[in-house]
């Protein structure tokens, strides 16, 4: 059964990973516009205080969308654990294929550990293809 959609449905391919647009706004870059504004601005006329709360209001709302990024991504992860999974292997190139024993976190993104035939192998959920029953 698929978690999202509720189709009962054997195999669905989830393709390549997406590529991360330079257009993505994330709060480093957020917090370095706004250092930048607020330090170039002129001193004779700075900025109102209904424009900065605005932005810090924005900046809020940056820091959300982040969280419920990861936490989507985790819980993606967590419906992986005792399936079996068809992933790209970025150390060797090739395709690894086996049952996703668990899930651990590098830098806030979640990598499945994928039993195969030759030992446990480490794969980021974006590079995961095929999810079979």
């Amino acid at each position: 059964m698929d978690p999202l959609s509720g189709a009962s449905s054997a195999t669905y391919v989830t393709g390549p990973p997406p590529e991360k647009r330079s257009s993505e706004l994330n709060m480093a870059t957020f917090l370095r516009l706004l250092t930048v504004q607020l330090s170039t601005q002129n001193p004779l006329e700075p900025m109102n205080d209904r424009d900065f709360f605005a932005q810090l209001a924005q900046l809020g709302q940056v820091q959300g969308m982040e969280t419920m990024q990861t936490a989507m991504a985790a819980q993606q992860a967590a419906t992986l654990v005792g399936k079996t999974v068809v992933a790209s292997d970025v150390a060797t190139g090739g395709i690894v294929e086996g049952k996703v024993e668990s899930v651990k976190f590098r830098a806030g993104k979640p990598s499945l550990v994928v039993a195969t035939a030759r030992g446990p192998v480490e794969v980021e959920l974006g590079f995961v293809q095929e999810v079979k029953a």
